[in-house]
Order: C-alpha cells, then structure tokens, then sequence
C-alpha cells in the first residue's frame, strides 16, 4: 500500500502480531514487521483500530475475476482449468443435474 519496493530475490519475510491494547480493550493494534534484502533494516508499522459497538457489518464483493460461485447455499472455486472445486474442507461437490454434460 505504501509503495515501497521489494528486494527482487523472492525472500520477503512479513512478520504480522494482531492484540487488544492492554489499556484501552477497545483499540486492536495490527503490528506488520517486513524484513527484506531492499532494507537496511528491518520495517514496522503499528496500525491500530478502534472499536465501534453497535454497529452491523457486511462483507459484499464483487471483485473482478473472482472465482467464487454459489449454488444453492453452497459456495464453490472456479479452478485455472474451468472445474468447479470444493472452496472448504470436506464439502461435498455440487449436484452435476443442472448442468449441461459434454458428450462421450
């Protein structure tokens, strides 16, 4: 986000620690550690986020090229090759009767 550029050999470590402030239970500090060749030392910063009761959020996505798709009350991954894969562990696949089958 902030722009700074990476070293190009691949060998970023990105350190993240998410806490509650111990004085004040309503701020969270999210603390993002990067070490990186690019740097003479490592970098830090302290994003800190305050708590707002009584308040409903919602997550709505609509992201380009996003893979998801939902049949039923099933959410499903669109694999690179054009299949529909589970999007969690042990779920179980979609019910193939609605879709048009290739001929054999």
């Amino acid at each position: 986000m902030s722009g700074i550029a990476l070293h190009a050999d691949n060998q970023t470590i990105v350190k993240e620690r998410i806490y509650l402030d111990k004085s004040d239970v309503e701020v969270m500090h999210n603390e993002i550690t990067i070490i990186d060749d690019a740097f003479t030392r490592p970098w830090t910063v302290d994003k800190r986020y305050r708590r707002i009761r009584k308040v409903i959020w919602y997550e709505d996505n609509c992201n380009e090229n996003n893979h998801h798709v939902i049949i039923g009350k099933e959410n499903y991954f669109m694999s690179g090759d054009g299949y529909l894969m589970p999007a969690r562990k042990g779920q179980s696949p979609p019910d193939l009767r609605y879709f048009k089958q290739p001929p054999k």
